[in-house]
């Protein structure tokens, strides 16, 4: 294979470190297969963030390689002893069970202290994991209620790695966090860890891979960081990686210049200074997407969006949509079932959970205003927007289909569309936070930023961009007096 001049040398490299900052679409993944192949007398573990992502590269990597997940590498140590008792996350309604309390917001305050000692590189629980409070100039009470929840933390830890307590469940964060405390070493089994996606890692997962007395390449993209929400941190900049050897894939062949340009602009405001380069075919940055297209992808913000706009699109006529990650990924049969329980036909709730959470939907609303919790705040808006929800919910499941080959038109959030791409893609109006405005907090900021880029960068042939891009081209050509709108967005 004929590698460019940016690949080639990361490819050869013999460093005991490598750091390659990849931006979209430049081939890293490619890379790291050439540079396994070009490797092949040393053993590697390919650490990859999801089981899908290990499927594919299986089929991709050569034989020097194993692919595994974090998780999978855990649960053949830890998972296996606790399949009696697992669940897929804490929710707040099963933790103010155990703690015998309907004080939701305390409830709430101790599944997030869990989360955020599960996705540590810390041994111990302690204050540092509640993170609702800043740490500066705290009150004698906000100290109490640390103190509370941490006991209490402690408490629904220590149950949940209990073998014989099936009270309280244990989720995949759970035996990943045993076994990054368990130190293990995997230099006996593999020479090299290659870690993707290193700039959404977290701490625990991080702390891992440092450890290892291993050549250990990363691999990522810093603008491509989508889950600081959920405690993942961007180890490309981490300071055990300071010393590594670093390259730079800026050629991008998914699309052509004007993407590129887009792209640019968004992560100029980030204090980008390196350029994205389109070499790919010729596309297309516009407005609104052709009407006479066979096939366009929609990306959204939220999964309210996907909900709104796949229900506007059947209101035109039953389109072909595909979900990404299926339709029941979107949260449609638990709003069905809310819906019910929203009108008091408990009868009709198939999900009989929701029954034993929540006395009636008054507490429903009660306890998502309390949280703030955006799953349940989601749901509440769309029930009081749609009083034929059952029914338009029935006929969106009538117009899915399972095979994207047979769609005319592709749903998906801009989280789940990361490392996919698409001919014809447009931007949903549903992103409605401003990064750029003057009261908004930097990380807050390089988030939404983060967010667009990724959309933006997922069109092969044409881009129809969002109001909210447009505003940004316009007030980047405001700063600098460049063609931007006329360049790019037509």
């Amino acid at each position: 294979m004929q590698w460019t001049p940016e690949q080639a040398p990361a490819i050869a490299s013999n460093a005991r470190k490598l750091l390659i900052q990849a931006f979209a679409g430049t081939g890293k993944t490619t890379t790291l297969v050439g540079y396994a192949s070009a490797h092949a007398d040393v053993q590697m573990l390919y650490l990859c963030y999801n089981k899908s992502v290990e499927m594919a590269a299986k089929n991709r990597f050569p034989r020097n390689v194993t692919c595994k997940t974090a998780h999978g590498l855990a649960y053949a140590v830890y998972g296996t002893q606790y399949q009696h008792k697992q669940a897929g996350n804490l929710r707040i309604t099963e933790v103010a069970r155990v703690l015998d309390t309907q004080d939701w917001e305390l409830a709430r305050d101790v599944v997030n202290t869990l989360n955020t000692f599960m996705a540590s590189a810390d041994m111990a629980l302690d204050g540092r994991h509640f993170a609702r409070y800043d740490g500066r100039g705290l009150t004698p009470l906000q100290e109490r209620r640390i103190t509370q929840v941490v006991g209490m933390a402690i408490s629904v830890w220590k149950r949940m790695i209990d073998l014989q307590d099936a009270g309280v469940q244990i989720t995949h964060d759970g035996y990943l966090k045993l076994y990054q405390m368990s130190r293990p070493d995997l230099s006996n089994r593999f020479g090299a860890i290659l870690l993707d996606e290193g700039q959404d890692v977290n701490p625990v997962i991080a702390d891992l891979v440092q450890r290892q007395r291993t050549i250990q390449v990363m691999v990522g993209d810093r603008h491509q960081q989508l889950y600081r929400f959920r405690g993942a941190q961007d180890a490309l900049s981490a300071a055990w990686m300071a010393d590594a050897e670093k390259h730079y894939l800026t050629q991008s062949f998914r699309f052509g210049p004007a993407v590129a340009h887009v792209a640019n602009i968004i992560l100029s405001f980030k204090g980008e200074t390196v350029k994205l380069q389109g070499l790919g075919q010729r596309t297309l940055v516009k407005r609104s997407l052709p009407e006479d297209l066979a096939h366009r992808t929609w990306l959204h913000r939220t999964v309210s969006g996907v909900i709104e706009n796949a229900l506007r699109l059947e209101k035109q006529g039953c389109h072909r949509m595909f979900w990404i990650g299926g339709i029941d990924s979107y949260s449609l049969r638990e709003l069905e079932d809310l819906f019910q329980f929203s009108r008091g036909r408990k009868d009709l709730v198939q999900q009989k959970k929701l029954l034993r959470d929540y006395r009636d939907f008054e507490q429903y609303q009660e306890i998502a205003k309390a949280t703030q919790d955006p799953e349940m705040q989601r749901s509440v808006r769309i029930i009081e927007a749609y009083f034929d929800l059952p029914k338009r919910i029935e006929q969106l499941r009538r117009c899915a289909v399972a095979n994207e080959l047979d769609a005319t038109v592709t749903l998906t959030t801009a989280h789940k569309a990361k490392g996919l791409e698409w001919d014809f893609v447009g931007l949903y109006d549903d992103f409605t936070a401003d990064p750029l405005a003057p009261q908004i907090d930097r990380a807050k900021r390089d988030d939404e930023l983060n967010l667009l880029y990724v959309s933006v960068t997922r069109a092969m042939q044409i881009l129809a961009v969002n109001s909210l891009v447009i505003d940004i081209m316009q007030r980047y050509k405001d700063l600098h007096g460049s063609q931007t709108i006329s360049q790019a967005a037509r």
